[in-house]
């Protein structure tokens, strides 16, 4: 990752090296090798920063130390002593289209973006026009919807590539003589990484979890049941979760799901009556509105952990032994009744099928809405 700030310009380094072969082992070797560093002033640098070539760029200056800066004021070399202007309006929105552009002269193609901070300044609440909003937005060219102050706003250049950046200021409630990046020294940073995802907006993972069908064997006279596919639904990033099933037998799934993404599980339980799936929410994510975690979960339902939890729901045989005895209270959960909401499935799944009624359920088993997972297919195929 490079980074560059206006008014502070920081060089790149390169180091080069050799490989030995031969047909003789070694114990130690040294060997000396001349590696070159350079500081470059910021238009040649590997993350070059210079004025575009645009009327806006006489905004830009590269100083006596080779960094970049902008400058609204007059200090700046091309007002000298002409009646040009030597800052913005007052108590309005001004936009500067293309005035400095960044290029990747770099080896590599590089996410660029300029790094947001809490400290930014921005427009008083109470101001009617751009309330709450920053005093100064960096923007693509002339696209001036297009912010690219932070990660999830970065713009992609290919080696050797170059895009003008433009900036629009924000000066309600603000006087003569006043800075508008005070709050940051006046000095933003430039960012050029080429592992980020550039420009992907985190979606954090979001899962949610029903019962799909139950899984039979086929026997010598019919088909007896051996456990329950369930259906996990990620509307989010990929996460890894758990599946706890509790009843008859219970069981305990660890796994990870894709972005976006749907899939099944199926578990050793053939007569569950609850399932609880637990999932990570990552750093910087919130979890959805009115979901629990883990902790509030059990505070709210008396358990003090895992295998509270197997023990309320009347699991035959305890705790599953590839159930842990609890799982991390900050893991956010989704806790459903088996097979829906609000049934009490004091019938189950019929635990053997015959032949000659293969694949349908009872009509008791049936009711409340178990299926085998033949007949779900089947239905769900046609």
């Amino acid at each position: 990752m490079q980074r560059r700030n206006f008014l502070v310009g920081i060089g790149s380094a390169s180091v080069g090296g050799s490989a030995l072969l031969g047909s003789g082992a070694f114990s130690r070797v040294e060997s000396h090798r001349n590696v070159t560093v350079e500081v470059a002033e910021d238009p040649s640098a590997y993350l070059g920063l210079d004025k575009c070539d645009t009327p806006n760029g006489s905004y830009v200056d590269i100083d006596d130390d080779g960094h970049l800066e902008i400058l609204m004021n007059p200090d700046n070399p091309t007002i000298g002593n002409s009646s040009l202007g030597s800052g913005v309006n007052s108590n309005s929105i001004s936009n500067f289209d293309s005035v400095f552009q960044i290029c990747n002269q770099g080896k590599q193609e590089a996410c660029v973006w300029i790094a947001d901070d809490n400290a930014w300044p921005t427009v008083p609440d109470d101001e009617e026009m751009m309330g709450g909003e920053r005093r100064v937005e960096f923007y693509l060219n002339g696209f001036r919807d297009e912010s690219v102050i932070g990660e999830s706003n970065g713009i992609t250049l290919a080696v050797g590539e170059c895009v003008c950046i433009g900036l629009e200021t924000r000066t309600f409630d603000l006087a003569e003589g006043d800075m508008l990046l005070d709050e940051l020294d006046n000095e933003v940073q430039i960012v050029a990484d080429v592992d980020s995802a550039c420009g992907a907006e985190t979606v954090c993972p979001n899962l949610t979890g029903s019962y799909q069908c139950t899984t039979y064997a086929a026997e010598s006279d019919g088909y007896s049941a051996t456990g329950t596919r369930f259906e996990i639904q990620n509307t989010g990033d990929a996460t890894q979760y758990n599946l706890a099933v509790a009843n008859s037998p219970g069981a305990f799934e660890s796994a990870s799901i894709g972005t976006d993404t749907i899939t099944t599980e199926i578990a050793d339980a053939s007569f569950p009556n609850k399932a609880l799936i637990a999932w990570n929410i990552p750093d910087g994510c919130s979890p959805v509105p009115d979901a629990q975690t883990w902790d509030e979960y059990k505070g709210e339902n008396g358990l003090e952990n895992l295998a509270d939890w197997y023990e309320e729901f009347g699991t035959e045989g305890g705790v599953p032994d590839e159930a842990p005895t609890n799982i991390d209270d900050d893991l956010v959960v989704e806790v459903r009744d088996i097979p829906e909401e609000g049934v009490d499935p004091a019938v189950g799944p019929d635990s053997f099928i015959s032949d000659d009624q293969w694949p349908a359920m009872s009509d008791d088993a049936a009711d409340l809405g178990w299926i085998t997972c033949e007949a779900y297919d089947e239905q769900n195929l046609e």
